[in-house]
């Protein structure tokens, strides 16, 4: 591939990334307010219950000192006003169950993007991770071979105390090579393991 069309296709995978991440804070940012609503929502309705209660709290009274005052006309009211403040209530309370199933529905979605928000995050870390081993391991392997000509060197010179020395370096850059190649290893489990989490949590959504 041409120096000119890698840089391409990386710039237009990066553009991809930044447009799937402000989708996403888009997404979070809207099942917020959905949430915030849905919490206005029930807040008002436990309102109106409770003023739907006071209501038939009142009509009854009212029937009581009509029917004691045998005001027949009045009590007929009274029991009209009573079966709508019945009403009234039922229809409140179920708008209270129903907007109580909109927020949990709308938490629900809010975690998931907040879960693939964060999936996200861990991949992109993920990759930054290998990236760095990927260094880590070049350098050590530039050591490695640096130090086995230093050794040539010396030993060809018949520098023995050098010699020594020039062997501990050896072995130390075989450790360090041996320890970043395992956490190679290791990044690309997680990354493996961050983008199934990842493509979990979208199938979820």
């Amino acid at each position: 591939m041409k120096p000119l069309t890698t840089m391409a296709v990386g710039a237009v995978v990066l553009a991809l990334g930044y447009g799937a991440a402000d989708a996403q804070n888009g997404r979070i940012k809207q099942d917020r307010q959905d949430v915030r609503q849905d919490r206005q929502d029930l807040h008002q309705d436990n309102r109106n219950i409770r003023q739907d209660r006071r209501d038939l709290t009142g009509d009854r009274r009212e029937l009581a000192r009509d029917q004691r005052a045998g005001r027949t006309g009045q009590v007929k009211q009274d029991r009209a006003d009573i079966r709508s403040d019945k009403r009234d209530l039922r229809s409140d309370v179920r708008d209270r169950r129903d907007d109580r199933r909109d927020l949990q529905s709308d938490r629900r979605d809010l975690r998931a993007a907040q879960d693939v928000k964060r999936d996200r995050q861990d991949v992109r870390q993920d990759r930054r991770d290998i990236h760095q081993d990927n260094r880590d391991i070049r350098q050590d392997r530039r050591d490695l071979a640096g130090d086995r000509r230093e050794l040539a060197q010396d030993e060809r010179g018949g520098r023995t105390a050098q010699v020594k020395q020039d062997r501990a370096d050896i072995r130390s850059d075989k450790r360090d090579l041996r320890t970043d190649v395992q956490d190679r290893r290791d990044d690309r489990r997680d990354l493996r393991q961050d983008q199934r989490d990842l493509a979990r949590d979208q199938r979820s959504q």
